[in-house]
């Protein structure tokens, strides 16, 4: 009797970095009138995967773009691209686009939140911390955005 040979199943990271990073102060806070006006906070997040060069490698890019404004204007503007190598084996094909899309960011998220908190304070503004994001929703989000602009 042949034993069958089951695949172990593995999700590493072999790296991450910053691939792209920039952050443009508009309206310097020193520039701007005292007042109570909170600023409108606008963060648009969005999950990229590549196949990557080597057998069971992926790139998951988490890129973020976020914008502050108050009524006089743009106070700054703030963009992340964050990338993680992943290696990601032995799991059933129909497990393969969650991993990707949303456990492979769920584990970028915190080290990305860091850095915009300090390159926003490191700007000259206090430091934005962003609430934890469900991404099984921005996953499905992405999803439903993808099937209406093939329609």
């Amino acid at each position: 009797m042949a034993e069958e040979k089951k695949q172990e199943q593995v999700l590493g990271i072999n790296a991450q970095y910053i691939k792209d990073l920039s952050f443009e102060n508009v309206t310097p806070i020193s520039t701007v009138a005292p007042s109570d006006e909170q600023p409108q906070i606008d963060v648009q997040l969005k999950v990229n995967v590549e196949k990557g060069t080597q057998e069971n490698t992926y790139k998951v890019g988490l890129h973020t773009n976020i914008q502050a404004k108050i009524k006089s204007g743009t106070l700054f503007v703030f963009e992340l691209n964050y990338i993680g190598d992943f290696v990601v084996s032995g799991f059933p094909t129909d497990m393969m686009e969650p991993i990707l899309y949303i456990e492979c960011p769920r584990l970028l998220f915190p080290f990305a939140r860091s850095i915009i908190a300090n390159a926003i304070s490191e700007g000259g503004f206090p430091p934005l911390y962003l609430a934890p994001v469900n991404f099984a929703d921005l996953y499905q989000q992405q999803k439903e955005a993808k099937k209406q602009t093939l329609q």
